[in-house]
């Protein structure tokens, strides 16, 4: 049973990169409506910025205990979302444990692909609405959002490019957690675009984009490996 996540993961590994692709292809055209999409882009910009002087001036990226709570919390909902009981959640600056029951692939691996603050602000957003009206409120969430998908973002990839995390071997090994994570963080983009700029985004469009992307990547692979077999069978033969 241990080869079977990696053998998923390899699977999963042209997918994830198809739908690297087709997301990135949609962000062009959401992005570049600037007039619409300013808040979000701003909020996203003042991060990454912050981000990279942290990053510069003290040689790792902003955001300690901030994200090592969201990161906790996360593996606290997911486990308590699948029934697992919670005993103890322990945060530091620069790390942190949650003790519960058991765990699994999807409590492991949730911090990668939920952007915690993002929906909490989400939350906060859809609470404000009820009170007050949203027109106003919209820019500030947009700004919020971007914000939070930025922290995300960044801090989940800074944390897989650097050593295997054991979040990563316990939910099957890096081989089957990358491939998925890519998968996962790209279509919660796609699904975050599309429920904030409804209007800028066509599900229909992103899902053929994707079933062509991945088509084309499988078809590839399968020709490549016809290729070899017919190849290695000549030699034998001959």
């Amino acid at each position: 049973m241990k080869i079977l996540k990696p053998v998923i993961g390899i699977v999963l590994a042209p997918a994830a990169l198809a739908a690297a692709w087709a997301t990135f292809a949609a962000l062009g055209p959401v992005l570049g409506t600037v007039r619409v999409t300013f808040p979000l882009l701003a909020g996203a910009l003042v991060f990454t910025l912050a981000h990279l002087g942290s990053a510069f001036y003290r040689g790792k990226g902003g955001g300690g205990r901030l994200y090592v709570s969201a990161h906790e919390l996360t593996h606290a909902l997911a486990a308590i979302f699948t029934g697992v009981r919670v005993h103890k959640i322990s945060v530091r600056s620069r790390s942190g444990y949650v003790l519960m029951d058991s765990t699994n692939a999807f409590i492991s691996l949730a911090p990668y692909f939920i952007p915690f603050y993002t929906l909490a602000a989400a939350a906060a957003y859809w609470l404000a609405c009820r009170f007050y009206p949203a027109a106003p409120l919209r820019p500030w969430f947009l700004a919020a959002a971007g914000f939070t998908l930025a922290f995300h973002l960044l801090h989940t990839a800074d944390i897989l490019a650097g050593p295997v995390q054991s979040d990563l071997k316990k939910a099957g090994g890096a081989v089957f957690s990358m491939p998925l994570l890519l998968l996962l963080n790209c279509l919660g983009l796609a699904a975050a675009l599309k429920l904030m700029f409804p209007e800028l985004l066509s599900l229909k469009a992103y899902a053929a984009r994707l079933l062509a992307a991945l088509g084309a990547a499988y078809s590839h692979i399968y020709y490549a490996a016809a290729y070899l077999v017919n190849t290695a069978k000549i030699y034998i033969s001959s």
